[in-house]
């Protein structure tokens, strides 16, 4: 195993501030084959302390952080999301889009890909869709065809349907949160504790991590997959990343941005550590920890930009605004937000469920939809989503 921090004291004296430093007690450290020069506890055991940046190898100095999956299918919502702009201040009914491209973006069946390695790449967004849920993938395919085939109603610069929603809002927040945050909260950090930690997945094939190591390693690409430089971020630098990055990074998530980094980095860090050692569950208590608070934070971007979008159009029509292309491209946004709510986790289940969603859902697009959507209603469902989050 790598040697530790040996600045640990001033390390964990600074860290302990924000809960960075952790460890859990050994029963027999004799038998582990822990670094002999690493700083230990009064029990023997070696403190879990969170690594500078998000590099991880093993004792023969291989990289075993490995998110290109998660990489890849960034890439195609990015430039799904792309294709569907082009359509952008476009009022030909149907709209200048094509539906097959489109559903072919999604299963990855499309040849097109502005990046070539994105064709048969054995990737695509549609079966990481909700844990693979066929009714909610149904419900994103309906919208694709919609913005293709639907009658447009451009206002301003923004196709949207006739009702005021806009398509490529919908599709591209419903799946950040479908997609990306469900494959954290629900898949890939969720079954962290029963992966297997003991052996690499393949050493011939160029797989130095255990199945743990690796799906750590996937929830964190479906936030840094974009980032230029492997293991940092920067949050001046979005390079492409449209999606969850995009609003992880902005300002007013300026408290949880370094927890989150941190987390991730933490988590991994008693993993390998265990994983240095046969498998060991010595600081399984650790990455549980870090994984519920990267869900907890992931999730609260998710509800805060909701409650933000269906209060700031709220507003706007309580100070006399009017319905207009901004109004409705804001709040299309917010919709799609909505989507997400059901993919956040909150102590082991949603913050909302698919029926309460589907419930705000229906709200929304009763009658002539945001037409007809009144503050009061937005304000019910902002105040409901404040409450919940705790915002």
């Amino acid at each position: 195993m790598r040697k530790l921090n040996f600045r640990l004291l001033f390390v964990c004296t600074v860290l302990a501030i924000f809960a960075s430093c952790a460890k859990k007690g050994c029963t027999d450290p004799q038998a582990l084959n822990y670094d002999a020069d690493a700083t230990k506890d009064d029990d023997g055991c070696e403190y879990v302390v969170v690594p500078d940046t998000y590099v991880f190898t093993d004792a023969d100095g291989n990289n075993t952080v490995s998110y290109s999956g998660q990489t890849s299918r960034m890439d195609m919502l990015s430039e799904m999301v792309s294709y569907l702009k082009t359509a952008n201040g476009s009022n030909t009914t149907p709209a200048t889009l094509d539906a097959n491209t489109l559903l072919a973006m999604y299963d990855n069946s499309y040849t097109g890909w502005s990046d070539t390695n994105l064709i048969d790449n054995g990737k695509q967004l549609k079966s990481k869709t909700a844990l693979n849920d066929a009714g909610i993938q149904v419900m994103f395919e309906g919208w694709m065809t919609d913005a293709a085939t639907g009658s447009p109603d451009v206002t301003g610069s923004y196709l949207q349907a006739a009702s005021g929603i806009e398509w490529t809002q919908m599709i591209e927040k419903g799946l950040m949160g479908a997609c990306f945050a469900s494959q954290m909260t629900s898949n890939y950090l969720a079954g962290i504790s029963t992966d297997d930690n003991s052996v690499a997945v393949d050493v011939a094939a160029g797989k130095y991590y255990t199945e743990m190591e690796h799906h750590w390693d996937e929830g964190y690409g479906y936030l840094y997959g974009l980032q230029p430089d492997q293991g940092v971020y920067d949050l001046d630098v979005t390079n492409g990343d449209v999606l969850l990055y995009k609003y992880y990074a902005k300002s007013n998530f300026s408290d949880i941005q370094a927890p989150i980094y941190d987390a991730f980095k933490m988590g991994r860090e008693a993993i390998t550590m265990d994983a240095s050692n046969g498998g060991t569950n010595i600081y399984s208590d650790v990455k549980m920890r870090e994984a519920t608070t990267i869900k907890n934070h992931i999730s609260h971007i998710i509800g805060q930009k909701a409650y933000d979008y269906l209060k700031g159009a709220a507003d706007h029509l309580d100070a006399g605004g009017e319905r207009n292309g901004d109004f409705f491209h804001g709040l299309s946004e917010g919709v799609g937000f909505v989507v997400s709510l059901q993919f956040t986790y909150n102590d082991g289940a949603p913050h909302f469920s698919y029926s309460e969603v589907d419930s705000m859902l229906e709200t929304l697009s009763n009658g002539n939809g945001l037409w007809d959507i009144t503050s009061s209603e937005l304000n019910q469902m902002a105040s409901d989503i404040e409450a919940s989050f705790n915002l």
